[in-house]
């Protein structure tokens, strides 16, 4: 039950919010909307509650309400940002459960082009790495090809999601340059689409934390030197890159321990040296040995003598 502290500073926070602008405001109550959803698994009304928030472009201009009065702000994130930082969700796992949606496919058929839209734009290393399949322990965990062309099995309406992948990873493929042919292949107003959202990836610097540590593992995978100066591989980098944006690590921190970018375990902030001198004793054999102890204690001796 909630303290009267805590109620009141919810009150506080709701008049904040109610004075800022409309479109603030509203985009705030959607991103609430789809994190409810979202907490409770429901693929239908993410779907539809993911495909308003896209539409309104949310998380441009979100209402940080945090319940310390002072640092209640008005923050911009990218797409991708935002579905870590406000939804709490990797993109493959909210595709995943969209996935799901199998009653309506052409609502959650929709919500999936509007995602891969997003991820081509900002993270398409990302986007090329969740179209493949993944070996995770004994199973084999299918990719969104693989995902979009047993759901067209089912339905047909999700062949425009599979259509819109392959025409995504292919893009990612040829690179930029690719734009200039492909009138061809797609219709001018699907490239609008594909268009539609500006590429943060080299621009600026991801204000989430996983954001940011997927970027630099992407870097390091491909750069073995730097890899070998940290003390870790390009392929234990990888391996964590494709646990981390398949939501299967449960942290951060975990993802940079896994990768070897900081020790397994942290050492001892040193060796306690209080107490009854024989426990000091055992405690210093116990920890270094004995010969290093002999040394110390050759050391000590010295020490004093001067």
């Amino acid at each position: 039950m909630a303290t009267h502290h805590e109620k009141a500073a919810e009150i506080k926070a709701e008049k904040w919010l109610a004075s800022l602008p409309s479109k603030i405001k509203a985009n705030t109550l959607c991103t609430q909307t789809l994190r409810e959803h979202w907490a409770t698994k429901n693929p239908s009304q993410i779907a539809i509650s993911f495909v308003d928030c896209v539409e309104q472009k949310v998380w441009e201009q979100i209402a940080y309400l945090p319940s310390v009065e002072s640092k209640r702000e008005v923050r911009s994130y990218t797409a991708i940002e935002w579905i870590r930082e406000c939804i709490g969700a990797e993109p493959d796992q909210l595709m995943r459960t969209v996935a799901g949606y199998l009653p309506n496919a052409n609502e959650a058929n929709k919500a999936a082009i509007s995602l891969i839209e997003l991820m081509l734009a900002e993270e398409p290393k990302t986007l090329n790495e969740l179209s493949d399949d993944y070996l995770h322990g004994d199973s084999h965990m299918p990719g969104w090809e693989k995902l979009f062309g047993r759901l067209q099995e089912v339905d047909p309406a999700w062949s425009q999601a599979k259509t819109c992948l392959k025409q995504a990873v292919q893009r990612v493929h040829e690179g930029p340059r690719s734009n200039h042919n492909r009138t061809q292949n797609q219709s001018a107003s699907h490239l609008e689409e594909l268009n539609a959202y500006p590429s943060h990836r080299t621009t600026r610097i991801p204000k989430d934390s996983k954001s940011r540590l997927i970027r630099r593992l992407i870097q390091l995978k491909e750069k073995p030197d730097q890899c070998k100066a940290k003390g870790t591989t390009p392929e234990k980098v990888t391996k964590t890159l494709n646990r981390l944006v398949r939501g299967l690590l449960p942290s951060v921190e975990a993802a940079k321990r896994e990768a070897g970018l900081i020790p397994a375990n942290k050492p001892s902030a040193g060796l306690g040296i209080r107490g009854p001198s024989k426990d000091v004793a055992r405690r210093i054999i116990k920890t270094v040995g004995k010969e290093p102890a002999h040394q110390i204690a050759r050391a000590i001796f010295e020490a004093l003598k001067t």
